[in-house]
This record gives C-alpha cells, sequence and structure tokens, in this order.
C-alpha cells in the first residue's frame, strides 16, 4: 500500500510545478501546430519575438532557454556563437520572459527552444520563413 501511495505522490509532484511556454500574440506568430509556430523573418535584420511563460510554482524562479542546436555568426573577420534566445530569467509571480532573436539568415530552419526549472520542462518549435 506505501509503495502505491509514494507512486501517486510522485505522479501528483510531476504534474505540478510545470512551465508552460509560448509567443506573445502581438509578434505575428501563426500557430500550425500543438507546440508549432510559423514566423516571417524580417529580410534586413534581426527579428525579435518575446516568449512568455507561466510557473506554475508561482514566485520568483530560475527558468533556463535554450535551443536544439548552435547557431552562428560571422562579421567576414570573425565567427562567434549566436545565441537566439536569452540563456536565463527569473520568474515574477510565476511568469517569465524572455527574447528570441533570429537572423534573415536563419530562413527556412525550424527552431526548437526548450524552457526549463528543476526537472520540469516545455519545448516549442518555430518556423521560420
Amino acid at each position: 500500500m506505501r509503495k502505491w501511495l509514494y507512486l501517486f505522490l510522485l505522479l501528483v509532484a510531476t504534474l505540478n510545478g510545470q512551465i508552460k511556454i509560448k509567443p506573445v500574440d502581438s509578434y505575428g506568430l501563426k500557430k500550425v501546430g500543438r507546440n508549432t509556430y510559423v514566423l516571417k523573418l524580417n529580410n534586413s535584420r534581426q527579428t525579435l519575438v518575446r516568449l512568455t511563460g507561466k510557473v506554475e510554482d508561482g514566485g520568483y524562479q530560475k527558468v533556463m532557454w535554450k535551443t536544439d542546436k548552435k547557431y552562428w555568426w560571422s562579421n567576414g573577420f570573425a565567427k562567434d556563437e549566436f545565441k537566439v534566445v536569452n540563456p536565463a530569467t527569473y520568474s515574477n509571480n510565476g511568469v517569465v520572459n524572455t527574447m528570441f532573436g533570429p537572423l534573415p539568415e536563419m530562413k527556412g530552419k525550424t527552431v526548437a527552444i526548450t524552457a526549463s526549472y528543476g526537472r520540469h520542462k516545455d519545448k516549442i518549435y518555430i518556423k521560420l520563413r
């Protein structure tokens, strides 16, 4: 009986404290799937989009953001990794925000973005057109 109680409590703990992320509506993204969006890029400069999330634990949590791949930028003299999403932010009253900024050269790619804190994660996909 105790074993089932522990399993039940573990399941409840897993369901609680989740994080759910999405782009802010006013940035012109079109939702095409459950966690998939399409973004039309600016042809001459970086396109900026605010991503927001809800941390169900509320309060003040450090949220880590990452992409599935590394992206590179070069000015002809130097080459460096280009972070298309800010790597860390903190929630305030359960709400967390970060910026996503793909470059025109990334057109045609799909970027998977994961937000996580503790053992909780959520992932969205943004197709760049």
